[in-house]
């Protein structure tokens, strides 16, 4: 690594008298430094004699910390507690700060877990730009923050900056370890572990994913090796296991930079095969708990990685979502995956404490999203092996979120009431809205069960609710319960015994308390300060969208609605063949109530011809028929095309509201199912928007069309 300084590259003790008189200096408001230099050069060093300086300043070492954490530390440091709410995210800490205080994030480019991670960018893009763009106006805070070596990198991020000259001397010189094969290999496996440490058996399993076999007792005496002692060296992890480790990090960073990237993608994804083997040894698992997600995402594998519901619960929940945001970055992730039920995951705060909170949360995820993944949360809970999880869920009714189809109506009643009953058939669980029964389920097998009278025994149940501060007694503003903490979307819960009845913005579920696990529950809330920054992708264009059946008709619009014409009631005036088949074998809704469209008529008249179509004697010569109305304007299905228009009466210039007689019904149908249905999370607008866009480009454009997604607009709205 070249050490010859750049034109603004300064010496560490000018650096270091820049910083404290720009600290200094009186009449400046808040501001930051970007603190840059090659590894080496005394970036940190300079930092901890600013702290020196300032003892008061909040210190916070970035190295090995998520975003999340360090967001965290950044609150303690500055006093200000935003973790005993729901509400409030890192730009509400900053909003907070108080004082003139000086900040310091030392080490950010060796943020987080893993060497796959985004968690350096995302200090800097998430933490340090928060503290930038939402403390209070006036404040005069000062955030010194130190960045990545790669050059330029201070002054790419805007603002002032300094960049330290030097750094190491010399990095290990490529030629030297090229005169022996096996420590170049041992050295490019070495970079390819996605943890810093690594146990030997480790290694050598890396050794083989690079295709050369390499044995542990040649492993070992490289340690002993002169050329291997420039770049490696031997640690512990307190209980006697042999770790290795590069001694400079930036060694490591420069040989993964040779590897060839379609190579280093296929010598990972070895990698994730070795590691995920149930039988492991001790020392594998030891790795894969703090590294296999890394492998994974640097495979492009990270999808497939989460299906294996067994290697999931051996890995820890930090590196897990570390390896998540880094696999999904800037790469929207397919609905109805096992990635897209983390992203709802971390979208709804979930933030464990312990790997057996975590495994807990996520055997909850996997039974609310239906009988379509039982059988993936059996084998977690068969993975989870000696961890005690301290509590797992039995059953859940409802519809989890992401877990919908356009086949029916997502249906989320609100429970207002949450009833755990003793009968003498059994406990049960009810729930009501304000007004109706929900269901009444078997308390610890969720059967389906009559609803008890209002006789029925429930003396030894808790109420609580979950508000902004977590759960508090019902009915009361604050108080105690003996409920473990649960993200904000469950919003009720009933304890009688082991057995907690749960009501969420999804459904209904029941879980039970391990009591081995004793009852000291986690401390604080299941809330993030930094959300995750991915997405999900588009969800696909529903097949039957592109040819409407009856069945798909009536799954929303119900039987009753859906009327069909035989041919023969047909006029013979209609003489567009694909208009009267449509009309004949699927059908036509028959419907009112929504986007101010009513083709109720119908029902009653059938296709009548329509002389003055737009205000005027029809002198094209076609025959138009009368659909009904929509948006305050006549419906009209051009005989001769089969094109559905609006008259224009209404004051909408654009007559287009189908290209044919299937397309606008199936942008109705669609639209029907997204407006009936309750969305929890992520609601679904921009995945309606494409659809009908697909399904009928030019009726889509119109102003009818883009006129139903402006709510103010409408008065039939469900």
């Amino acid at each position: 690594m070249s050490t010859t300084p750049n034109l603004d590259e300064v010496t560490a003790e000018l650096a270091l008298n820049r910083a404290l008189r720009w600290i200094d200096r009186p009449r400046e408001t808040s501001a930051w430094l970007w603190i840059g230099g090659r590894a080496g050069s005394g970036r940190t060093a300079l930092l901890r004699e600013v702290v020196a300086r300032h003892p008061a300043a909040a210190y916070v070492d970035c190295s090995g910390r998520s975003a999340e954490e360090v967001a965290r530390e950044v609150a303690t440091a500055l006093g200000i507690a935003t973790l005993d709410t729901f509400k409030g995210d890192i730009a509400a800490v900053a909003a907070r700060i108080k004082g003139d205080p000086v900040v310091v994030l030392a080490n950010t480019q060796w943020a987080g877990r893993l060497r796959t991670s985004r968690e350096p960018q995302r200090v800097v893009e998430r933490v340090a730009r928060a503290l930038i763009t939402f403390h209070p106006r006036g404040l005069r805070m000062r955030l010194l923050v130190e960045v990545d070596d790669a050059p330029g990198g201070a002054d790419e991020l805007g603002g002032r900056h300094l960049v330290l000259q030097g750094g190491f001397e010399s990095m290990p010189a490529v030629a030297d370890r090229n005169e022996d094969a096996a420590l170049s290999s041992a050295l490019d496996a070495l970079a390819l572990a996605e943890h810093r440490f690594v146990p030997i058996p480790v290694w050598s399993l890396l050794c083989s994913a690079l295709g050369q076999d390499i044995p542990r007792s040649r492993l070992e005496s490289l340690l002993d090796d002169p050329v291997a002692g420039d770049w490696i060296h031997r640690r512990d992890d307190g209980t006697g296991t042999p770790l290795i480790a590069f001694k400079q990090e930036a060694a490591a960073r420069q040989l993964r930079t040779q590897m060839p990237a379609e190579q280093a993608r296929s010598w990972h994804a070895h990698a994730v095969t070795a590691l995920s083997a149930a039988d492991a040894p001790a020392a594998i698992r030891w790795y894969a708990a703090r590294a296999l997600a890394g492998h994974a995402a640097a495979a492009d594998r990270f999808n497939a990685f989460l299906e294996d519901t067994a290697a999931v619960a051996g890995v820890g929940h930090e590196s897990l979502f570390e390896g998540f945001e880094a696999a999904f970055h800037a790469r929207p992730i397919p609905q109805g995956t096992a990635g897209a039920r983390l992203h709802y995951m971390a979208r709804r705060g979930v933030q464990p404490s312990s790997q057996g909170e975590w495994l807990a949360l996520l055997h909850l995820t996997l039974k609310q999203a239906g009988p379509t993944q039982a059988a993936a949360a059996d084998r977690l809970l068969a993975a989870a092996g000696p961890l005690i999880l301290p509590w797992r869920t039995l059953w859940a009714e409802g519809v989890g979120a992401g877990a919908f189809s356009t086949d029916a109506v997502v249906r989320r009643p609100i429970v207002r009431t949450l009833r755990i009953a003793h009968t003498p058939t059994g406990a049960v669980v009810t729930a009501r809205t304000r007004q109706d029964h929900i269901g009444t389920w078997h308390l610890s097998t969720g059967t389906p069960h009559p609803e008890p009278d209002e006789t029925a025994d429930t003396s030894t149940t808790t109420h609580a609710n979950q508000g902004p501060k977590g759960w508090r007694p019902a009915g009361a503003l604050s108080g105690e319960v003996d409920l473990p903490r649960m993200p904000e979307y469950v919003l009720r819960g009933t304890r009688s015994g082991r057995h907690i009845a749960l009501a969420t913005m999804d459904g209904v579920c029941v879980v039970e308390i391990n009591q081995n696990a004793g009852h000291e529950y986690a401390p604080g809330l299941l809330k993030h300060l930094v959300g995750t920054d991915t997405a999900l992708a588009r969800a696909d264009l529903p097949a039957q969208a592109l040819a409407p059946t009856t069945d798909w008709l009536t799954d929303i619009f119900g039987s009753a609605a859906v009327r069909r014409f035989p041919q023969e009631t047909l006029p013979d005036t209609l003489t567009d063949s694909n208009a009267r088949a449509f009309l004949s074998d699927v059908g036509f809704p028959c419907v009112t109530g929504l986007l101010e469209l009513d083709t109720t008529s119908l029902d009653d008249t059938g296709l009548t011809p329509v002389t003055e179509p737009f205000g005027k004697p029809d002198e094209t010569e076609s025959t138009y028929f009368s659909l009904g109305s929509w948006q305050g304007a006549r419906l009209l299905l051009d005989g001769r095309d089969g094109r559905v228009q609006q008259d224009g009466w209404s004051g909408i210039e654009d007559e287009p509201a189908g290209s044919s007689l299937a397309q606008f019904v199936a942008m109705v149908r669609l639209y029907f199912w997204w407006r009936a249905s309750w969305w929890s999370i992520e609601d679904t607008e921009s995945d309606l928007r494409h659809w009908l866009d697909l399904i009928d480009p030019e009726a889509y454009q119109t102003q009818g069309w883009q006129r139903v997604f402006e709510d103010y607009n409408f008065d039939d709205r469900v």
